[in-house]
């Protein structure tokens, strides 16, 4: 029965659904209707990306089954352990009445926060249209107030936009594919918390990067650039800096990203497929031609007026937190973070209630030393995909826009280890409880601190079979072992050219390592509070 009604299930990237009430826990105001319908549309808006997924992302030239049927029918129980999923608390498990879908007080929850589906009849009988919404990635247990089972959250045990550090997305876009597959090998390579935002309209170089949480975002520093020339006053975000022209149309290049409006905006823009080239989505010939775009351009307003409502989790307020923090030493620490990190860590708020702990600012890559493949990323520069989302001032970097990183937030930071764009360094130890939490932040400071300690080597993503790998002279094998970046970086169109043949994940942001042994630990207690 279950692999009958799989067979008709389609599993895509985002469905339009009627934004409903969503209950979470974190919110700390009362929410204007303006802001409940920005945090229905973060919950639960995804804009027709159900087209792309079922009926283009399966076939040439892309050719990938994601994993969603798996996740969605697989136990409760065991969901957050399996896959870092974040059970919907208003469902039960499914059974053969349900197509082994969830069953959900709302009809249109797939059974995973920030998953939706939605049931559509054919000829051929009914058809579970399933997609994601923002929530589903930037959504994640509560570390102010985890649950006593992580696999069974309340809502209140929910928090909007902490970012899922558990979720096992290379899991979801790899489960389909054999062993032996390249991809699948390039997928496994994404450590928990991250995603490749370019996998699907590649850019040709793997590049995880870390799935970005929002807390305070009123009191991050802005930014005077220009939009196609237009003056405009803006936060930067991406781990780059290349989603730079305000939160707006961030959040409508996240939303093609997961499938909006895909047939009549971004694939006819991929001229040779994935890993080809591209030319820009183009806002005019999108308004022309798509619905749900138009829709989209509006409902983001009220979704980016509800992420600046989210506050950061504060340890002193989680269960048994206030203890965890050495406060004889958090005092010194401050001035040890003033003295040696604010330059790059303040907004200039002096420490302050309203510093989110960095100024923005960009800087080259080699400056960081940190494995520079997410820096490279090309799909924002003049003439590719996503140019039109970001500012003139990217692309009028020496480089064409990259190559940099911006010095991120560090609110939070306690409960968000491992550290660095790729969380690759430090200790993953998959535990959302207050101790957990503590037990990888602790133990990730001290890799950060202490840079002689951390296994650079063992830090290289290898496959663990061999691979077969197509080249212009036929196809070659690399045994198991081989590191990913040396093929998975290659031009195709030059595979003597790596686009990014940097190996080492977790080296670099030395900043610290000159410090004694009792100014690093006050610096790591003075963060737990913040």
């Amino acid at each position: 029965m279950r692999s009958q009604f799989l067979a008709m299930v389609v599993f895509v990237g985002a469905c339009n659904v009627e934004p409903t009430e969503v209950e979470t826990g974190r919110i700390e105001q009362a929410l204007t209707p303006a802001l409940q319908k920005g945090k229905d549309t973060w919950f639960k808006a995804t804009f027709g990306g159900e087209k792309f997924f079922s009926l283009i992302l399966p076939h040439p030239p892309f050719n990938l089954s994601l994993g969603l049927d798996q996740a969605l029918t697989s136990d409760r129980n065991t969901r957050f352990d399996t896959w870092g999923l974040i059970n919907d608390p208003d469902c039960v498990q499914g059974d053969a009445s349900s197509g082994y879908l969830d069953k959900c007080t709302d009809p249109a929850s797939a059974g995973v926060v920030g998953v939706r589906k939605r049931i559509v009849m054919t000829p051929a009988g009914p058809k579970a249209l399933i997609g994601v919404a923002c929530a589903s990635c930037h959504a994640g247990l509560d570390p102010e107030n985890p649950p006593a089972d992580p696999n069974h959250p309340t809502w209140e045990n929910i928090h909007p936009t902490v970012g899922n550090q558990f979720i096992e997305i290379g899991k979801l876009f790899g489960s389909h594919l054999a062993a032996n597959d390249p991809r699948r090998q390039v997928f496994d390579s994404w450590a928990p918390g991250t995603v490749d935002t370019t996998a699907i309209e590649s850019d040709g170089i793997n590049n995880p990067g870390i799935i970005t949480q929002f807390f305070n975002v009123p009191d991050r520093p802005f930014f005077d650039l220009h939009d196609h020339s237009m003056g405009i006053t803006v936060h930067r975000g991406g781990q780059g800096g290349e989603d730079d022209v305000g939160c707006e149309k961030a959040a409508l290049r996240v939303y093609f990203n997961i499938g909006m409006c895909a047939a009549e905006c971004m694939v006819p823009h991929l001229a040779n497929g994935p890993g080809g080239t591209s030319t820009p989505i183009d806002d005019a010939e999108c308004t022309a031609k798509c619905p749900e775009y138009v829709q989209a351009k509006a409902d983001v307003v009220d979704e980016c007026a509800f992420m600046q409502t989210a506050t950061p989790p504060r340890l002193k307020h989680a269960p048994g937190g206030t203890h965890l923090i050495d406060h004889s030493k958090a005092g010194k620490g401050k001035k040890v973070f003033r003295e040696n990190c604010a330059g790059c860590h303040s907004n200039g708020e002096n420490l302050g209630p309203h510093d989110v702990l960095s100024d923005d600012e960009m800087n080259p890559a080699a400056a960081i030393g940190t494995n520079t493949c997410r820096s490279k990323t090309t799909n924002w520069m003049a003439g590719r995909i996503w140019a039109n989302f970001s500012s003139d001032e990217y692309k009028a970097r020496p480089t064409g826009g990259p190559g940099f990183y911006r010095n991120v937030p560090l609110l939070g930071i306690w409960a968000t280890a491992p550290f660095l764009h790729n969380n690759k360094l430090g200790v993953y130890n998959g535990d959302p409880s207050v101790a957990g939490r503590i037990a990888a932040y602790e133990a990730s400071m001290d890799l950060l601190l202490n840079p002689w300690k951390r296994d650079l080597f063992g830090s290289i993503s290898r496959t663990s079979t061999p691979v077969t790998i197509p080249t212009a002279g036929g196809p070659v094998t690399l045994p198991a072992g081989f590191p990913i970046a040396l093929y998975a970086n290659l031009n195709p169109a030059n595979p003597t050219d790596n686009r990014c043949p940097d190996l080492l994940e977790n080296q670099g942001h030395y900043f610290g390592a000159h410090l004694s042994a009792s100014d690093k630990k006050a610096l790591t207690e003075y963060l737990k509070t913040k």
